[in-house]
Order: C-alpha cells, then structure tokens, then sequence
C-alpha cells in the first residue's frame, strides 16, 4: 500500500512539473506546440529574482536550418527592447535533436535564464523566437510575466 501511494504521488507531481504553460502570439512566425515554464500554469509567470527560469518548448521545424539563432524582445511599462541573450546558437541546448535541422523535424528547446538580483520587481511581456539561417521566424510566443520575489 505504501508503494502504491507513494508511486502516486510521484506521479502527480511529474505530472504537475509538465503541465503547459499558456502562451501568447507573436506578429510573426507560429507558436510552439506546447510550453513548459517550471513552477508556471498560469500567466502571469513569476520571475523569481535571484534564480533561473527553466523551461521547455516543442516545436516543428518547416525548413531545413544549420541554426537557430535566438531573438528575445522584453516589453516593459510600453517600450520593447531587445534583451540580450548570451546564447547566440540554441541548437546547443535542443533537448531531443542537434543542428543540422531538416524540415519536418520535431524538437524540444531546454531554457535556463538567470533572473538578476538587481532587476526590477514589475510585470513584462518577453517574446522568444528562433530564427534560422536565413532569418525567418521558426517559431515565436510572448509570454506575459512579473519579476519577483520568493
């Protein structure tokens, strides 16, 4: 009796950790087929400062690309600005696939992004896109978020 409710309880909270994420469109390129953000089922996302936000997106690749090159826009109080992303090549952290991509390739793109002490507690709206070698849009969502503390 104790494996079986332990084995449940295992399993919901697997179950809770991979829940979707609700996402939001971009002017350009098609959403992923599912979003995980950690600790997140709702938006509002909490960014808890001092930590790393991980997540999960699954998407399809409709052309063949030896890139995917990341574009990250953060909208705060109004104003867009580009935010500088470290990682200029995100095939480096494809959960499931490695660059080269073929089109009608399914993968799954593991994020790790520290959330900075310093940064504001205020909410945000941070679009994430990949673009390929050509620079059209592979994939693209908003994700509405607060910067917070735990």
């Amino acid at each position: 009796m104790k494996f079986i409710t332990g084995f449940l309880f295992v399993a919901s909270l697997v179950a809770l950790s991979t829940q979707s994420t609700p996402v939001e469109k971009c002017k350009d390129g098609p959403l992923p087929k599912d979003v995980r953000v950690d600790g997140c089922t709702e938006t509002p996302c909490a960014l808890i400062r001092g930590t790393n936000a991980t997540a999960e997106w699954d998407f399809s690749i409709s052309k063949d690309t030896n890139v995917l090159t990341p574009r990250v826009h953060a909208t705060v109080l109004g104003e867009t600005v580009t935010y500088p992303f470290p990682q200029k090549n995100a095939c480096s952290t494809l959960k499931n696939s490695k660059c080269p991509l073929e089109a009608g390739e399914d993968v799954t793109y593991q994020l790790n992004m520290p959330v900075l002490k310093h940064y504001p507690k205020i909410p945000l709206t941070i679009e994430f896109a990949f673009l390929d070698d050509k620079e059209n849009v592979v994939v693209c969502f908003a994700l509405p978020a607060k910067v917070a503390d735990k």
